[in-house]
């Protein structure tokens, strides 16, 4: 009897048709390792100096071992690296996604100056400010080596064991840190087909078969440099569920709007462009990759194709869109509760958005992710909603039996500028796809994993925006659950119940959203991480000021949202000025620059034909959305 093997579940192995030769090494972390977990608060951002070996670990974290998590268990088809456990990790590297690069002159993100990587010991994902990874190889314990026949191309290997003796003790056959990652793959053993397996447990047990994983891989960069990164974690069911995410938010309730400012002839059409438009041209950032595996952000993108310009200018971008983002959720949160409740203003609901979304901003990512999870399960339950009160409602507005009067054609040029925002923002994922494919165990999926994307996402965008037309036509509003909430004739608890979905997508993304700009803040002030060593009155001050910076993130989002109270012109602006820019004018330049041996003539003329369209419409969008 021949057993199926899971693809996921299959070893690592260097892709031979890829340009750059990738090796991989594991090091199996025990389970309940005492070292690296549960410290900061699974929160990138707050880990200490100790976390990448510049100091020692303070008693009270010494002897901490991490919990095995019931989601770790065999749950029907959530097993092994698909565990439930896993998607949640793997949810929570994507959250943490979301940064900005303060650092203009940086090469790549996680990358120091020195070259050795970052990453997060509660996710074992890369991070902006993890632990080094030469330092979980070179960390406290001995080393010693032994035979073992583990090797992940299926050839023979060798297998050194870093046991630990005392905390912060002496080395039998220490490895330097500062070539620690490079002797790694160096041991004589290693060749093309062969690769070293480090051992790495801190409580001195065997590591068994279901033990949690860093896996490094080494690969040689477009300028022939060899490096040593942490390799992908999640499975391309995870990418998928991470991508539909990303792509189906808030922008779908704008839609419908969007579809009457463009009408039917033109609007149904540009839809579809704007899909499959944005689906190659992630396919071009998924080539530019390729052509260099150190590259694991769109920023490290950026970077590549015009050095620390390029940089600065994603790091801009990606600041407007967060904070654009930010003012469209308060917005959201006081329309919805203003249509259930129209005794109250909705600034005075701007104001209760405020109270609301403050304090989680100050929770450890590992919570903020799971709150997230709120964020998409309301948006998707808000858009089955919307089709239940159409299909059971039987007269006009608001039916689907009964369809609302619309239009062909768009009533004036300028509402047709209007709606290109509106149709484009929904389709706004490729900030992060880089770091998506980065962090998959076999990239070579992406591509697969993106037209599975696509199709739910065009199946939901596309439904919904025919759906809010039909059922509203020319009198669907800015939202289409706004003309819900006020459209008399449907059941009693629709109302509460869209009012309540509504209003727990800003508590859940608000706070994700305000984390990378907080950053910026805590990297002026200098108060990302705090010496608890320094005078009291500086620790007093530096965690004041920290606190300062995430208050005033949120009060920024509601006056901005009280200054530009319409939601219909803030998810235009992010289509017209955001997305035009980061899904189709930039990843067609990044392709032009980065794989300019390989680029056939006909991709080059369709880069550039895109560019200059895209680049049209951007303008007429961002007019229209100031002025209109």
């Amino acid at each position: 009897m021949v057993q199926e093997v899971d693809p996921e579940h299959q070893s690592l192995k260097a892709d031979s048709s890829s340009a750059a030769q990738v090796h991989y090494v594991s090091i199996p972390i025990n389970k309940d390792r005492r070292f690296g977990a549960g410290v900061g608060a699974g929160s990138s951002n707050d880990y200490p100096d100790y976390l990448d070996g510049s100091s020692e670990m303070p008693t009270q974290y010494q002897g901490i071992r991490r919990r095995t998590s019931i989601l770790d268990q065999p749950i029907g088809s959530f097993r092994g690296v698909n565990s439930l456990g896993r998607f949640a990790t793997s949810f929570q590297r994507a959250n943490s996604f979301k940064a900005i690069e303060m650092n203009a002159d940086r090469e790549r993100s996680y990358i120091g100056a020195d070259g050795d990587e970052c990453y997060d010991p509660d996710t074992l994902g890369f991070s902006h400010h993890g632990r080094k990874l030469s330092f979980a190889i070179t960390g406290p314990g001995t080393v010693s080596i032994k035979p073992s026949i583990a090797d992940l191309y299926g050839a023979m290997s060798r297998r050194s064991s870093i046991q630990a003796g005392t905390p912060y003790g002496n080395f039998e056959n220490p490895i330097d840190e500062s070539d620690g990652l490079q002797s790694v793959f160096s041991h004589d053993s290693m060749g093309p087909h062969h690769l070293t397996e480090y051992s790495f447990d801190d409580s001195g047990n065997a590591v068994g078969p279901e033990a949690d994983a860093i896996i490094l891989k080494q690969v040689e960069t477009k300028a022939g440099k060899v490096i040593t990164v942490i390799a992908g974690q999640s499975t391309a069911p995870q990418t998928i569920f991470n991508s539909i995410n990303v792509l189906i938010g808030i922008g779908l309730l704008a839609l419908p709007l969007g579809l009457r400012y463009a009408g039917w002839v033109l609007g149904v059409p540009i839809l579809f462009i704007f899909a499959f438009a944005t689906f190659c041209s992630a396919q071009l950032i998924s080539r530019c990759l390729d052509a260099d595996p150190s590259i694991s952000t769109y920023g490290d993108l950026a970077y590549a194709a015009f050095g620390p310009k390029g940089r600065a200018l994603i790091s801009f971008l990606f600041a407007m869109d967060l904070l654009a983002c930010g003012v469209a959720l308060i917005i959201l949160f006081g329309d919805s509760l203003n249509a259930l409740f129209p005794e109250y203003s909705v600034n005075f609901f701007k104001f209760v958005a405020f109270f609301a979304v403050t304090p989680p901003i100050f929770l450890p990512l590992s919570v903020l992710s799971n709150i997230s999870l709120l964020g998409i399960i309301s948006t998707i339950g808000t858009a089955l909603l919307v089709v239940f009160c159409g299909l059971l409602k039987q007269y006009s507005p608001g039916s689907l039996l009964q369809p609302e009067a619309t239009s062909m054609w768009p009533n004036s040029f300028k509402e047709f500028c209007l709606s290109l925002g509106l149709l484009s923002a929904c389709w706004g994922g490729h900030a992060v796809f880089p770091n998506l494919k980065s962090d998959m165990r076999h990239p070579e999926k992406f591509t697969r994993c993106l037209k599975t994307t696509y199709s739910i996402t065009i199946v939901t965008d596309i439904g919904i925006a025919v759906v809010g037309f039909l059922m509203f036509g020319n009198l669907v509003m800015n939202e289409v659950t706004r003309s819900v909430l006020l459209t008399p004739g449907y059941p009693p608890f629709v109302y509460g119940l869209i009012s309540t979905l509504l209003s727990l997508i800003p508590l859940a993304k608000t706070p994700l959203n305000a984390r990378p700009i907080v950053s910026i803040f805590d990297s002026m002030f200098n108060v990302v991480h705090i010496d608890e060593t320094k005078p009291a009155s500086k620790v007093f001050f530096a965690k004041a000021t920290r606190i300062f910076n995430r208050i005033m993130v949120n009060v920024m989002f509601v006056i901005i949202a009280i200054l530009f109270p319409e939601f219909d012109k803030i998810i235009a602006f992010l289509g017209a000025a955001l997305c035009f820019m980061i899904c189709f004018i930039l990843p067609c330049l990044f392709y032009k620059r980065i794989c300019y041996k390989t680029i056939k003539s006909w991709e080059l003329i369709a880069c550039n034909i895109t560019i200059l369209i895209s680049a049209v419409l951007s303008t007429l969008g961002v007019y229209a959305s100031f002025t209109s």
